[in-house]
């Protein structure tokens, strides 16, 4: 593995000790390079833009950070269905809470809701990539594809997401179950 393999694509950085009471404030921008790199970690046709507003304060001093911004960015990615270009704009709010460990976070928290805080940096470049990927339509479609006029093989149909989702509840083996429990 090669030092490029183990480097994030977009990494800015903090020192967690340079982070006083007074919330810091960061504005973070991808270059031409940095983009076109996430672009082939995500599987995009490109990233136009990319950048992010964050604010680190913390909750518990050396303990509990709370890492609050926007994320906004200007992507392309291939249409599922025809793979033909889909423009999208992100345009994400976040908010994230960092922990040394779980028993710090007492009543405050739901430690399922908190990410680990492990070391005395915290590279908000890797942690605005990150919400990034996690805001990306998983299924972009072009908007003049027709569902009505796709060519589906054989035993295949399409279906709405709402009818996917009923399926889903009909076919789960527990469900089933529940109901055969009821019917004794």
């Amino acid at each position: 593995m090669t030092d490029s393999d183990t480097t994030p694509e977009f990494s800015v950085e903090v020192k967690l000790d340079s982070i006083s009471d007074e919330p810091k404030e960061y504005h973070l921008k991808a270059d031409n390079r940095q983009k076109s790199a996430l672009a082939r970690r995500f599987g995009l046709l490109s990233i136009d833009s990319f950048e992010t507003d964050l604010v680190l304060s913390w909750l518990k001093p050396g303990r509990i950070l709370a890492v609050k911004g926007r994320i906004l960015a200007r992507v392309t990615q291939a249409c599922v269905v025809t793979l033909e270009p889909v423009t999208a704009t992100v345009d994400e709010e976040v908010e994230i809470i960092f922990a040394r460990n779980s028993a710090d976070l007492g009543d405050l928290l739901d430690p399922n809701e908190v990410e680990a805080l492990e070391d005395e940096i915290l590279d908000i470049g890797e942690v605005a990539a990150e919400e990034l990927s996690l805001a990306l339509d998983p299924y972009p479609r072009h908007p003049d594809v027709d569902p009505s006029a796709l060519e589906l093989g054989p035993g295949a149909e399409l279906v709405t997401e709402e009818e996917a989702s009923e399926a889903q509840k009909r076919e789960n083996p527990f469900g089933i179950l529940a109901e055969l429990k009821g019917k004794s």
